[in-house]
């Protein structure tokens, strides 16, 4: 991979839960980091499942492993500049290259 292709950022963002001082929590969302990497779309469609159509589309994103080890695979990742969050399905270190390909599908 070159490092030039690294040429989108990628925010991700974590539910936290906090006390509300009540016996309850509040939960809110928090930008663990922003990211460079490399972004590929792989795949989208219309699926339906239990009488719901939906849209999915499906991303790539390679990124230098030592930052990707700071996404959590329950982090939600948000594209910079665009409004759509996407939730990770799966994750992949290469040990030759020192880069991880992380692959996410769009929430509606």
């Amino acid at each position: 991979m070159d490092a030039g292709k690294l040429n989108k950022r990628v925010k991700a963002i974590r539910l936290t839960k906090a006390s509300d001082g009540f016996g309850g929590f509040t939960s809110s969302e928090a930008v663990a980091g922003t990211f460079w990497c490399h972004l590929k779309q792989n795949k989208g469609g219309i699926k339906q499942e239990n009488g719901i159509r939906e849209q999915r589309v499906e991303i790539e994103l390679i990124m230098r492993k030592k930052a990707a080890n700071e996404i959590l695979t329950t982090d939600v990742l948000q594209i910079e500049g665009q409004s759509e969050k996407h939730r990770i399905i799966d994750k992949f270190d290469s040990e030759i290259d020192f880069y991880t390909t992380i692959k996410a599908v769009r929430i509606q």
